[in-house]
């Protein structure tokens, strides 16, 4: 009698033996392993591509085929179609993207601008302009790399505005905003990142959109649960205020040694002043967690909180110098694991 062998339970049981170092270097290997395994079905792709494979197998093109036979995504497909044909005529590309320097996104972006300036302006670059375009891209974002195409390219901008009404009702809108319009909506979302965890940036406008009307119309249009959180907002700024009275008074009716110890008390103990909140945040550029043995900074701008550099527990005060940004899940890291 044979017995089954349970690899995934051997595989999680293993994972659950590594140290963080271990699971992290395992991932890197891994992440490693998929960039070359991605390198070598480029390679099978071109392949296919030059015999045409998928003509016998009754698909009509190459997207046909790795779609319906093999299984793509129309949107994957389409990337490896772009990368596996640019491999062709920059086959240094290969290497590159095996390595993390380009993506196939970035490679699949180039293609589009090409197929359009192509189009447009009858132009068609050689090999070797290629290399030196995607030379460029090189360890850049999506955003970064649309942007150096743009340029390279003298690309117009394009500011019509489109609005379509769907079958549901819904309504589909292409607008452009500049790059200070962008900016402004981006900050909205990012200080809107507590209220709507992973809001899109149409539920960022819907939302900014619904607090205008409910100070135009008043009251009557706000919800219970929304009346209920302001209330509580108001509660926590009065309580606030009063604690900066008590303070300053305290420190009016003791010696200055004293009035700066009941005050560093005070900041122990009470919740940070909203006002205080407000100045540090303001001033902040992110997250300021940083890993003690690259010394890279989080950066984050989503979630922020507002967080003691000296603990409460061990004294720490709210003065500003003891408050820092952090974003809530390495403000909760911080002080789960002490460090």
């Amino acid at each position: 009698m044979t017995q089954e062998f349970d690899f995934s339970q051997t595989v999680k049981m293993n994972l659950f033996e590594l140290t963080n170092e271990e699971l992290h270097h395992r991932l890197l290997n891994r992440a490693a392993e998929e960039r070359r395994l991605t390198h070598q079905i480029l390679q099978l792709i071109a392949e296919v591509d030059q015999r045409k494979l998928y003509l016998p197998m009754a698909q009509a093109s190459l997207f046909d085929y790795l779609v319906k036979l093999i299984g793509y995504t129309p949107a994957s497909a389409q990337r490896r179609i772009a990368a596996a044909r640019m491999m062709q005529q920059v086959p240094e590309l290969g290497s590159k993207i095996e390595n993390g320097s380009l993506k196939l996104t970035q490679v699949s972006q180039v293609q589009q601008v090409l197929r359009l300036v192509r189009k447009k302006d009858n132009i068609q670059l050689l090999p070797n302009e290629k290399k030196d375009l995607l030379a460029k891209l090189e360890n850049k974002t999506g955003a970064e790399s649309e942007l150096i195409l743009a340029q390279e390219f003298k690309l117009p901008a394009q500011t019509q505005f489109r609005q379509k009404i769907q079958k549901d009702e819904s309504v589909r809108i292409e607008l452009t905003l500049s790059k200070e319009q962008m900016e402004i909506v981006e900050r909205a979302k990012t200080l809107l990142s507590h209220a709507l965890p992973g809001a899109t940036l149409a539920e960022v406008i819907v939302n900014l959109a619904e607090r205008y009307v409910r100070t135009r119309v008043g009251a009557k249009s706000r919800s219970k649960s929304q009346t209920e959180t302001e209330a509580e907002i108001d509660a926590n700024a009065e309580a606030n205020a009063e604690v900066e009275t008590k303070t300053r008074t305290d420190q009016g009716s003791t010696s200055a040694a004293e009035g700066i110890q009941r005050q560093r008390r005070g900041f122990s103990q009470q919740a940070i002043p909203a006002a205080v909140k407000k100045d540090v945040l303001g001033r902040s550029q992110g997250c300021e967690f940083r890993d003690a043995k690259t010394g890279k900074v989080c950066g984050s701008k989503l979630f922020l909180e507002v967080d003691h550099v000296q603990p409460r527990f061990a004294g720490g005060g709210n003065e500003p110098f003891n408050l820092r940004p952090m974003c809530s899940s390495h403000n909760k890291f911080r002080y789960t694991n002490g460090c």
